[in-house]
């Protein structure tokens, strides 16, 4: 998959491995000398230990040669965005740190992922010493409902706010996210049933805001270790007979014949629903494999940032 665009938004489902996909392609493009910014919101951080460093904090972070980090949340990210339109920061306390104001802004639906969503837009058009700040933005977003909700407040501010600094401001941000030249967004999903139906239901939801997924990755693959047909497979089916016929193995060939039974029912698992989502997603499908690995660091990000970019 070729990466360069402003932004990358990465999406899916909770505890499909998005954020070590997100971590891994910011990775990557640091690796090639780009400039580049992980951006997560209100997360349990996981990319300072993916690099070895403390955990992401609301400031943003160096964790690689050209590659930063922030961990931003609705109140950081709005305390910017009103420094942004006000300039100065009494004017701006005056206005959003009063009381009335603040119950105000609380009681405004969809604020806060509109403020999370412009952050990351502000990012991408950062500038320092007149050049550009950031040459990709990776937006690791939130689970797949509420990134859906995010993304489409910009449509919802421009529909039914009057004219004024937020509508041009959303206008501007919707315009970055349907180009296609400028915003490049990546499914991740597992080859289960649960999360490749949601990765469907994302997939359309995304193209009718028109926001078209340019990847669908598939993480946490199972390597096939047992092809049918293959001496190994035959020698396996001969274990896993013995185990029905005698009743037991003896240790440790027993534990043996169990873990190669899971990884090829894991796998079987797997190929089912890989053809499943080739059948029914518009998007092109990848594989991204299953890291043997007590805890995920520098190493593993390395390898999938290079499988993504081979995709």
């Amino acid at each position: 998959m070729k990466l360069d665009r402003k932004l990358i938004l990465v999406v899916g489902k909770g505890g499909v491995g998005r954020s070590t996909v997100a971590a891994a392609i910011a990775g990557n493009l640091a690796a090639q000398g780009k400039k580049t910014l992980l951006y997560e919101t209100s997360a349990n951080d996981r990319f300072g230990p993916y690099f070895d460093k403390p955990a992401v904090g609301e400031a943003i972070t160096a964790l690689a040669p050209n590659l930063w980090a922030v961990n931003s949340t609705p109140a950081s990210a709005l305390a910017e965005y009103g420094l942004m339109i006000l300039r100065w920061k009494s004017v701006y306390e005056m206005v959003f740190e009063n009381r009335v104001s603040k119950a105000f802004l609380r009681a405004i639906p969809g604020l806060d992922d509109y403020a999370l969503l412009g952050k990351a837009w502000y990012h991408t058009t950062e500038e320092k010493r007149g050049a550009p700040a950031w040459d990709t933005v990776v937006f690791d977003m939130p689970a797949s409902g509420h990134s859906v909700s995010m993304l489409r407040v910009p449509w919802v501010i421009v529909d039914t706010v009057p004219e004024g600094p937020l509508t041009r401001d959303a206008r501007t941000v919707k315009a970055m996210l349907c180009d296609p030249a400028r915003t490049a967004a990546v499914l991740v999903t597992l080859a289960e049933e649960m999360p490749v139906n949601e990765a469907i239901e994302l997939e359309a939801k995304l193209t009718a805001l028109g926001i078209v997924p340019q990847q669908l990755l598939v993480n946490q693959v199972f390597p096939q270790h047992f092809p049918p047909g293959a001496p190994v497979s035959r020698a396996l089916d001969a274990l896993v007979a013995s185990i029905t016929d005698a009743g037991a193995l003896s240790p440790p060939l027993a534990q043996l014949a169990a873990h190669a039974q899971l990884s090829r029912d894991r796998r079987a698992l797997n190929e089912r629903y890989l053809a499943e989502l080739r059948a029914r997603a518009k998007t092109r499908v990848a594989e991204l494999p299953m890291l043997f690995a007590q805890t995920l660091g520098k190493a593993e990000v390395a390898l999938l940032g290079d499988r993504i970019t081979s995709a």
